[in-house]
């Protein structure tokens, strides 16, 4: 019995840990997501309309941190990443009104209209 409860406890844990925040107006803070073969971090900061930060991108082929530029004019996200030794990779994405989470897609360096979505941390 003991350890169903220890077995309970931990998957409610970890179970918070996903929940989504609230729906935001800026794109500040960390993001991530993984989704079809991609994980995706991005820490932003936003100025006005402008955004720039890092972003780290990985896959079964490695993993690359780069820098982030673009903008941010509710909802619409329009980044570049950059990574050293690589072509930009454009991430374009729409915020959601219900969560802190965008529905975005990478485009370049070979990756062809992938979606990804991140969610606030």
């Amino acid at each position: 019995m003991r350890k169903l409860l220890t077995f309970v406890a931990v998957v409610l844990v970890a179970a918070c840990g996903d929940s989504l925040l609230a729906p935001v107006q800026t794109v500040d803070g960390s993001w991530s997501g993984l989704d079809n073969g991609y994980s995706l971090s991005l820490v932003m900061g936003q100025t006005d309309t402008l955004v720039a930060g890092t972003a780290l991108i990985a896959n079964v082929g490695g993993e690359n941190q780069g820098t982030i530029t673009g903008t941010f004019v509710y909802p619409a996200v329009h980044l570049t990443l950059t990574f050293p030794g690589f072509d930009p990779v454009k991430y374009d994405g729409t915020m959601s009104q219900t969560d802190a989470k965008i529905f975005g897609r990478l485009n370049g360096s070979g990756i062809n209209n992938v979606e990804v979505d991140v969610h606030k941390k």
